[in-house]
């Protein structure tokens, strides 16, 4: 692969990404039937669900979304596009599959891609305990100045751009990708009427498969012509461990994982109910009564932690960097080695200066979010989400800044959601889903499925989960066993809740 060819696909991977996971997916994690899938968002709200016990099979979502590049909705026709009976459009000057905003923004990315496996979550009267198995990936781009991304697609030789001095700061861009092995516990703390307060936490133990970042503190430079580059100062880090050999570009057979780290989700919060509380228990978890409620808040701190490498781990640093770069057009690496050794020498006058360390750690895709989901009538809810990221790493991945509501209809086996979000507060985007019993499908975006607009991303997700609800056991249930109402209680001449 050429070097142009290599930074096309990388320009292509970050920017058009349709291998990627949705956000936050509130088909999955919102409604009250979501139980251990509602951890996701907030731990401490498994208590509220409408399940005393659910098994998770699997959730898998697509998601991808930028500020940079987009397809004509007019041009995409998905189901011709996902059976191969259709190929995407070609625009001029250059024959690319995709168009771009000219603008001097700023440029941010998210692809994110996550797949939940086998899980699951059982109440125990006010305390719930979940676990749940997952392997996720993301990559960010953040604050990335407009004319790199043009550059990458245009190549150096765009006149437009040349002989313009950019005076570039804090900019990144960063991929993660992990297994991971979580366990939640939720309890309610205090009780009184209908006030009900519940804490929850998730411990996530989690190995590292690959890592790459590169933060950029600041350069200061011109592009003289397509072959040279005049750089008159420059600063930045960048790290990678990869499932590569970076001298035989040959994947090793080697330790999978290269990486460890640990990492917590916390939530709080605090559900007016209809109906005051009772201290007395059914004898078994699944009679259980479900108690609805008014309105409901909560906050929540996702993603804390960090993954550390050190396995296949390379960590640069690029300091003080004065140079004029000249003959590019000539520059040519056959693998990673080269490439990072090239580099230094170019730069630092030393193929081996760069080179700071063995191992790096990088920060988990940390967020504060803040819910509220009102109870409009039996089956109606409308629910309120704000997701903010923050970082407590050097160098991590982001996760995207959201603001959704959403509302939505649900009964035990059917569901439907239309949610409206405002994506890294500027972007809006609308959303359906809908929970068919076992079955969840969704996305954020209908516009990318129908073709309205400019495409800026996709995304959709799906979900197969075995609900069952409180108030109704499998097994011996007397007259209330198949109960629609789920503010059923066992009847004191019941069986299982004899008079006495």
């Amino acid at each position: 692969m050429g070097n142009r060819g290599f930074v096309f696909y990388l320009i292509v991977f970050f920017f058009i990404s349709i291998e990627s996971f949705s956000q936050e997916s509130p088909g999955i994690t919102q409604g009250n039937y979501a139980g251990s899938s509602m951890a996701r968002i907030n731990p401490s709200t498994m208590l509220q669900s409408k399940n005393y016990f659910d098994f998770n099979i699997v959730s898998a979502t697509v998601f991808g979304q930028n500020n940079f590049a987009y397809l004509p909705g007019k041009d995409i026709r998905i189901i011709p596009l996902l059976s191969g009976k259709d190929i995407l459009a070609t625009y001029p000057p250059n024959g690319n599959n995709f168009l771009y905003f000219r603008n001097k923004n700023t440029k941010d990315l998210s692809a994110i891609s996550n797949v939940y496996a086998l899980g699951g979550m059982v109440q125990f009267h006010e305390q719930v305990i979940a676990f749940h198995t997952a392997f996720r990936s993301y990559n960010s781009g953040s604050n990335i100045p407009y004319e790199i991304p043009i550059f990458g697609v245009e190549s150096l030789g765009f006149g437009e751009l040349q002989n313009v001095n950019f005076i570039d700061h804090d900019f990144s861009a960063a991929s993660l990708s992990w297994a991971e092995f979580g366990i939640s516990y939720a309890l309610a703390f205090y009780q009184e009427s209908n006030h009900h307060w519940a804490a929850g936490i998730t411990v996530n133990v989690m190995e590292g498969l690959g890592a790459s970042f590169i933060d950029v503190q600041n350069i200061d430079y011109v592009v003289l012509n397509r072959n040279t580059v005049q750089i008159n100062d420059m600063n930045l880090d960048a790290g990678f461990s990869l499932p590569v050999d970076y001298q035989s570009n040959d994947v090793p057979i080697g330790p999978l994982f290269k990486g460890l780290g640990l990492g917590v989700d916390l939530g709080i919060t605090y559900t007016l109910k209809n109906e005051g509380y009772q201290r007395n228990h059914s004898r078994r978890i699944c009679e259980e009564d479900y108690n609805d409620y008014q309105w409901r808040a909560g906050v929540s701190i996702l993603d804390l932690g960090s993954i550390s490498f050190k396995s296949n781990a390379e960590l640069h640093r690029f300091n003080n960097v004065n140079v004029l770069l000249k003959d590019l057009d000539q520059l040519s690496f056959i693998n990673l080695n080269e490439l990072m050794k090239t580099l230094s020498d170019l730069m630092l006058v030393n193929p081996d200066a760069s080179s700071i360390g063995n191992s790096f750690k990088m920060g988990l895709p940390t967020a504060l979010s803040a819910q509220f989901d009102y109870h409009l009538n039996p089956n109606w809810y409308i629910n309120a989400t704000i997701v903010q990221p923050f970082s407590v790493s050097k160098y991590s991945v982001r996760r995207p800044a959201q603001i959704a509501i959403t509302p939505r209809y649900e009964r035990s086996w059917f569901e439907i959601m239309l949610p409206v979000s405002l994506y890294e507060y500027r972007t809006t985007r609308i959303g359906l889903a809908m929970r068919l019993g076992v079955l969840t499908l969704g996305t954020d975006q209908l516009g990318s499925l129908v073709g309205l607009g400019k495409i800026q991303g996709v995304d959709f997700y799906a979900s197969v989960k075995i609900n069952f609800r409180k108030g109704i056991c499998l097994f011996g249930n007397v007259g209330g066993a198949c109960s629609t109402d789920y503010n059923y209680r066992p009847r004191k001449n019941s069986l299982f809740n004899p008079g006495r």
